[in-house]
């Protein structure tokens, strides 16, 4: 529970990034009768996004509390 309280940043924002790659594939894609591909195309970059956010998050705050290593 420890390791919880200082990455929860981290773990929130990978929760984030995988709430936007499930909601891409369930939503999914399709051809209208026009021949244009409707897809919901944000999700993906904004899952990146959060992949990088939580990445940031934790190096910070693995490096912030040196002193206080979890490890």
């Amino acid at each position: 529970m420890k390791i919880l309280k200082k990455f929860w940043l981290s773990v929130l924002f990978l929760a984030f990034s995988a709430a936007c790659s499930i909601s891409y594939n369930l939503i999914g894609s399709y051809v209208d009768g026009d021949g244009v591909l409707i897809e919901s195309f944000g999700f993906i970059p904004l899952s990146f996004l959060f992949i990088f956010l939580a990445l940031i998050s934790f190096l910070t705050s693995l490096f912030w509390n040196r002193n206080n290593r979890v490890f």
